[in-house]
């Protein structure tokens, strides 16, 4: 590896969904001659010696997967206790564990490495990273990055809560409401998470204030870099001048269909049909809440093609399951293959995908309920780029109805085209790459 770089310690959650983007910038960041130490699941040892990077894996309730907790969490009702739920047994009881890994990997990068500065690159959901930059005692790194791979849940007088979906609004009132829910979010809806996050850091060696745990990932370290453009997201009069913008994460760089299917000709040569590709992501896989739904309130339009993207290697649809004569289904599609032959994209709100619609132009319609995904579908119906059906279980008809909008209104086009152009601006990598350097020369 070239001397001259830093050394970059990627600290990242144990979720599929979190490590996967994650891995996108670590591989790219190896490919610029970058020496790459990953902190994450042992799950993802494999994946990420692939792209030549090295693994510190967590170990105990940090290494957590989807699967993790399962029960318990879907016998807590869906919303704000569910939310909660997630926060404290996903995110902060994970926190020591993830610290005493990050602090082995920094030891071990120190000691190989004496005079090489080390950047602790961290995804904003691993709040691990957050007692060595409040001051627990051990190892820092030369300087932090925080990387935004969700909608930004940082509060501000401007924006309500994270959660429910709200949008933001500035005025008098509106900045009367956006105090009481954010007010309401620490002291009621996630009291419990947050004591918790306090307790844990104390328990860490942290002193003094500690900021409310949501908020921390946006108020510590050198840089925050969202990984969207500005207008994909709200904006913050309050926000601090560390936060930034990368644009969505680089195409091309995840790992590439073998094989595609046998019907793949129909949607790429010749045809005057409009493509309409519907996808629940790589977790939900009760394809009765929007696949199915899609499939059915599509099958009479002969002029549309319904490409169903499974999510997952090896997935099937219910046995029984009737597929309509214009439906066409694959068990994983990647998005940078399917999406430019695409009219319009019905998705469950997942983040990583509406960034990849916004990065090829393609109008949406949104059917989310759980996680950030209301968030996610929030944002894009204040873009212009997407109809938010605000709710994860959208009938037939419901979705009939907004994918013809989506057809008869060209409104959403001219505005998808408009922030894929502006996506166009900017080049993700380059930025995370100059950010390393400004952080690295802030130091010196």
């Amino acid at each position: 590896m070239t001397v001259s770089k830093p050394l970059i310690l990627i600290c990242v959650t144990s979720i599929y969904g979190h490590v996967m983007p994650i891995r996108v910038i670590g591989k790219e960041l190896v490919a610029r001659g970058y020496d790459v130490t990953f902190v994450t699941g042992p799950i993802y040892k494999t994946r990420i010696e692939s792209i030549g990077a090295k693994l510190v894996p967590v170990d105990g309730i940090a290494n957590v997967t989807e699967e993790t907790f399962k029960d318990e969490r879907e016998a807590t009702p869906a919303g704000p206790a569910r939310f909660a739920f997630d926060m404290e047994h996903y995110f902060v009881n994970a926190i020591p564990a993830q610290h005493f890994a990050q602090q082995k990997a920094l030891r071990a990068l120190s000691e190989e490495h004496p005079r090489r500065p080390i950047i602790m690159i961290n995804e904003s959901g691993c709040l691990g990273s957050i007692p060595c930059l409040l001051g627990a005692p051990g190892i820092r790194p030369t300087a932090s990055i925080a990387i935004g791979i969700f909608p930004i849940a940082l509060r501000s007088i401007d924006t309500a809560s994270f959660g429910p979906g709200l949008l933001p609004d500035t005025s008098l009132k509106g900045r009367a409401r956006n105090t009481m829910m954010n007010k309401a979010m620490e002291d009621k809806i996630l009291a419990k998470p947050d004591q918790r996050f306090k307790q844990v850091l104390a328990e860490l060696g942290v002193k003094g204030s500690v900021p409310f745990f949501m908020d921390s990932p946006y108020l510590t370290g050198d840089c925050y870099l969202q990984m969207c453009t500005p207008s994909m997201e709200y904006p913050r009069s309050d926000a601090p001048h560390t936060l930034n913008f990368a644009g969505g994460l680089p195409k091309g760089h995840r790992d590439p269909l073998a094989v595609f299917p046998s019907w793949w000709t129909d949607i790429t040569q010749n045809t005057t049909k409009k493509i309409v590709a519907v996808s629940q992501g790589t977790l939900n896989l009760n394809y009765t809440e929007l696949i199915i739904p899609t499939m059915q309130g599509l099958k009479d339009h002969s002029d549309v093609i319904v490409v169903v993207a499974l999510g997952r290697r090896g997935a099937t649809l219910p046995e029984g399951t009737i597929i309509p004569e214009n439906a066409r289904v694959a068990d994983f599609i990647p998005f940078d293959d399917l999406l430019p032959y695409c009219t319009a994209f019905i998705t469950n709100g997942g983040y990583g995908a509406v960034q990849h619609s916004i990065s090829t132009g393609v109008p949406m319609v949104i059917a989310a309920g759980t996680e950030d995904k209301p968030e996610v579908a929030a944002r894009a119906e204040w873009a212009g780029v997407a109809i938010n059906l605000r709710t994860g279980l959208p009938t037939a008809e419901r979705i009939q109805l907004a994918v013809q909008e989506i057809f008869d209104n060209g409104k959403y086009k001219t505005k998808s085209i408009e922030l894929e152009e502006e996506s166009k601006c900017y080049l993700a990598m380059d930025i995370v790459e100059k950010a390393i350097q400004d952080v690295v020369a802030a130091k010196q």
